[in-house]
C-alpha cells in the first residue's frame, strides 16, 4: 500500500474517532430521506403497472383511466421528491445536457400552448388521447424525480418490474387473441391490443420492454437471472410479432441489426470494424430510401416488396394526411398550432380525396398525423421539432461519451442508443399514448442518472446539510391537494358522470348528468359535448321514437345540445366537427321549430368556410336547403361537392337522392334524368347504386 495513501487513511480514521456524535438534525434528515425515497421508489413501481389499468366505467376506458392513474401517482411521487429536494441539497437536479434539452423542449411546449390555436385543448387534451401540456408536465416531473434519486441498482429493479408487467400484458394479449381470458369475460375484446386497446399501442409498449429484457440478459451474471431474462426476451419478442404492430416490429428488427453493426464498429478491430462501418452506412442509406419511397402516392417496387415479404404496407392515406399537416405547419412555422390541435389543421386544409375509400380507406377524421415529425412540426413548430431532436441528440451524447470515457460498458451505450433509434423509427407511422410515454421517460431518466451520477464524497459532505423548515410540509401538502383534486379527481368524476349519463334511460336524469360532467372539469370538454350530441341525435331521425318524446322534452334536449355546441365554436372557432354537429342539431330542431333551419343554414355555411374542401359541410347544408324549400340551391351545393372530387361516390349518390326528392315534389323529371346522366358519366359502375336509391325513394324509405 502506498505510504501517502496509508497516512491519509490513518488521518481519516483518527478524525472519525475524534468527531463528535452527529446532531439531532442528522437523524431527522435520515428519517425524512428514507420516507421520501420509499414513496418515490414504490410510487414508481406502481406507475409501471399503468398499462394494465382499464375500466368500463369511464369514457375511453383504455386511455382515460390509464392516464389519470399515471398522473395521480406522479403527483404523489413528485410531492415526496419536492420535499426531499428542498430538505436535502444532494437530491436537487444536477444539470446536464439532457436535462437542459428537456427543459428547452418544455419551454417550447408552454409557448406553443399559450400562443396556439386553442389553449384549453392544448393544456388539457381529451380523454381519447391525453397528450396535452398537463400530461407532458407530469412526464417531466416523473423524469426529474427519478433521475435525481435513483441509482443503478434502483434502475435495474425498475427494469425488472417493467419486464414482469410486460410479460403479464403479453399473456393477456395472447389469451385475448384466442378468445379466452379475463379481458374476453369482461367484454374487453380488442384488436390484439390486450389492456392497451390497440395493437399498435401494445407493440410500442412491448418494444421498450423487449430491449430491456435483452439488456438485463446481457448484463446479469447469475445463471438463473440469465435464463429468466433470456426467456422473457424470447416471449416478449414472440408477442411483439404476434401483435401485428408492424411499425414496432420493423423497428425492433432494425434495432437488432443496428446493435450488431455497432458491436462490430466499437468492439472489433481491423476488417470486421471496417465491415461494420460499411454495413452501417448501407443500412442507414437503405432505410432513408425506404422511408422516402413510402411517401410516394403511387405504389413502387420497394413498397410492393415490403408489403409482400413483410406484410408491411403503408396506407396511401398516411402520405396524404402528412401533406395536409405540412401545409398547416407552413402557416405557423415557428411554434406551431399547439398540442392536440392537429384536427384543426386537418379540417382547415382538408383534402377532398380522403373520401375515396377504395384508395385512402374509411377514416376521414384525423387528430394525429401518425408521424412524429409531422405531428411535432404541426403542434410545436420548427422550434419544437429541433428541441425534440435535441433530447435524442443529448441522450446519445451522454451514452457515447460515457462509453468512450470508460464510465459505462458498450452494451449500455449501444443498447439504449438502439432503443431510442427503434422508438423514433416506429413513431414515423404511429403515435404515443401514456404507456409508451412512460417507457420513453424511464429511459431518459436512466440516461440522465448516468450523466449525473451520485458523488460519494459530495454526499458525505452534505449529510449534515439539512434544510427542514416546518412551513415546507403545509405548503407542499396544500399544493399537492389542489393539484390532485383539480387535475385528477375532477376529471375522473367528469368522466364517470358522462358514462353514467350514457347508461341512464330517464331523459331528465341523463341530461342532468351530462350537465354535471361538463361543469366539473375542462378536460375534453369539446369532445364530450360532441359525444353527447352524436349519442342523442340519432333518435331524432327516427319518427317512431320522436313521436314518443314529449314536445317540451324535445325542446329542452335540443336547446341543451345546441347551446353546448355553440360554446365549442366560441371557444375554438376552427372546430369544424362542432359546426357540422350543430348544423345537424338545428336541422333536427327545425322539424318542431322551422326558424332553426335558418340557424342551421348560417352554421353550415360557416362550416364550409372553416373547411372548404370537406364534402360533409356541403352534404348537410344541402339537406338544410331542402328543408327550407330552396331546391335549386340544394342541388347547386351538391354539384359543388361532386366537383371537389368527382371520384367520391357518396357525393354523387347524395346528389341523386336530392334530385329524386326535388323531382317528386316539383314533378321535374328532367332534373333527375340530367343528374343521373352526369353521375354515370363520371363512373358507369355506379348504375346499380343509383338504381337502389331510386327504388328506395319510390318505396317511400
Amino acid at each position: 500500500m502506498p505510504l501517502a495513501y496509508s497516512k491519509n487513511m490513518d488521518e481519516k480514521s483518527k478524525k472519525k474517532k475524534e468527531s463528535p456524535p452527529p446532531p439531532y438534525s442528522f437523524f431527522v434528515s435520515r428519517i425524512v430521506e428514507k420516507i421520501c425515497l420509499g414513496i418515490i421508489q414504490w410510487g414508481t413501481y406502481l406507475i409501471l403497472f399503468t398499462p394494465l389499468i382499464i375500466s368500463g366505467k369511464f369514457f375511453f376506458p383504455f386511455v382515460g383511466p390509464k392516464s389519470l392513474y399515471f398522473m395521480a401517482l406522479v403527483e404523489i411521487v413528485f410531492a415526496a421528491y419536492l420535499f426531499l429536494a428542498i430538505s436535502l441539497p444532494k437530491y436537487r437536479p444536477k444539470f446536464n445536457i439532457l436535462l437542459v434539452a428537456i427543459i428547452l423542449f418544455m419551454v417550447i411546449l408552454v409557448l406553443s400552448t399559450v400562443f396556439g390555436a386553442d389553449f384549453s385543448r392544448s393544456f388539457w387534451s381529451k380523454y381519447e388521447r391525453m397528450g396535452g401540456l398537463l400530461m407532458w408536465s407530469h412526464l417531466f416531473a416523473f423524469f426529474v424525480a427519478t433521475f435525481s434519486t435513483f441509482q443503478k441498482k434502483d434502475w435495474l429493479r425498475v427494469f425488472e418490474i417493467s419486464i414482469m408487467v410486460a410479460i403479464f400484458v403479453s399473456i393477456l394479449a395472447i389469451l385475448t387473441e384466442r378468445g379466452i381470458g379475463p379481458l374476453v369475460k369482461t367484454g374487453f375484446e380488442t384488436r390484439q391490443g390486450a389492456t392497451l386497446g390497440n395493437s399498435s399501442f401494445l407493440a410500442s409498449y412491448l418494444l421498450f420492454n423487449v430491449f430491456l429484457a435483452l439488456y438485463l440478459f446481457l448484463i446479469k451474471t447469475r445463471k438463473e437471472a440469465k435464463i429468466f431474462f433470456g426467456a422473457s426476451f424470447a416471449f416478449i419478442t414472440i408477442t411483439l410479432f404476434l401483435s401485428t404492430g408492424r411499425a414496432a416490429t420493423l423497428a425492433f428488427i432494425g434495432g437488432i441489426i443496428l446493435l450488431f453493426f455497432l458491436k462490430l464498429i466499437f468492439c472489433e478491430k481491423g476488417s470486421l470494424r471496417l465491415a461494420g462501418i460499411l454495413l452501417l452506412i448501407i443500412f442507414l442509406v437503405g432505410g432513408i430510401l425506404i422511408i422516402f419511397s413510402s411517401l410516394e402516392p403511387e405504389e413502387n417496387v420497394i413498397q410492393r416488396v415490403m408489403a409482400e415479404k413483410f406484410s408491411i404496407g403503408l396506407g396511401k392515406d398516411r402520405p396524404l394526411v402528412w401533406s395536409v399537416g405540412l401545409k398547416g405547419w407552413r402557416e405557423r412555422p415557428w411554434l406551431g398550432w399547439g398540442l392536440e390541435n392537429f384536427n384543426l389543421v386537418f379540417t382547415k386544409n382538408f383534402d377532398s380525396r380522403i373520401f375515396i375509400s377504395e384508395i385512402y380507406g374509411s377514416d376521414i377524421w384525423y387528430d394525429r398525423a401518425h408521424n412524429i415529425v409531422v405531428d411535432t412540426l404541426v403542434a410545436n413548430g420548427i422550434l419544437g421539432f429541433l428541441t425534440y431532436l435535441g433530447i435524442f441528440g443529448s441522450t446519445l451524447y451522454i451514452l457515447w461519451k460515457g462509453y468512450l470515457s470508460q464510465k459505462i460498458e458498450f452494451i449500455t451505450a449501444g443498447l439504449f442508443s438502439v432503443v431510442l433509434f427503434s422508438y423514433f423509427l416506429q413513431n414515423l407511422t404511429v403515435f404515443d399514448m401514456v404507456s409508451s410515454f412512460m417507457m420513453f421517460f424511464l429511459v431518459l431518466g436512466f440516461v440522465g442518472s448516468i450523466a449525473s451520477p451520485k458523488d460519494s464524497d459530495l454526499e458525505s459532505s452534505e449529510e449534515k446539510a439539512f434544510f427542514f423548515k416546518p412551513w415546507i410540509i403545509p405548503v407542499i401538502l396544500i399544493l399537492f391537494i389542489l393539484s390532485f383534486f383539480y387535475f385528477i379527481v375532477q376529471p375522473l368524476r367528469s368522466n364517470y358522470y358522462l358514462i353514467v349519463g350514457f347508461r341512464t334511460a330517464d331523459s331528465g336524469k341523463r341530461f342532468a348528468l351530462y350537465e354535471k360532467s361538463l361543469e366539473i372539469s375542462p378536460l375534453g370538454k369539446d369532445q364530450i359535448r360532441e359525444a353527447i350530441a352524436n349519442r342523442e341525435l340519432p333518435k331524432y331521425t327516427q319518427r317512431e321514437i320522436v313521436e314518443t318524446i314529449p314536445l317540451e322534452t324535445q325542446k329542452q334536449e335540443l336547446d341543451f345540445l345546441s347551446q353546448e355546441l355553440e360554446k365549442n365554436i366560441k371557444e375554438s372557432p376552427l372546430l369544424f366537427s362542432s359546426y357540422l354537429t350543430l348544423g345537424k342539431v338545428y336541422n333536427a330542431y327545425g322539424r318542431i321549430d322551422p326558424s332553426k333551419f335558418n340557424q342551421a343554414q348560417e352554421v353550415l355555411e360557416k362550416s364550409i368556410e372553416v373547411s372548404p374542401g370537406n364534402q360533409q359541410g356541403y352534404w348537410t347544408l344541402a339537406q338544410t336547403k331542402l328543408f327550407l324549400g330552396k331546391f335549386d340551391e340544394a342541388i347547386s351545393i351538391l354539384e359543388k361537392a361532386v366537383e371537389l372530387e368527382p371520384r367520391v361516390e357518396r357525393s354523387s349518390m347524395i346528389l341523386i337522392d336530392a334530385a329524386a326528392v326535388v323531382s317528386s315534389l316539383t314533378g321535374d323529371d328532367d332534373l333527375l334524368k340530367e343528374k343521373i346522366e352526369m353521375v354515370l358519366k363520371i363512373n358507369p359502375d355506379w348504375a346499380t347504386d343509383v338504381q337502389w336509391i331510386l327504388e328506395q325513394r319510390m318505396s317511400g324509405s
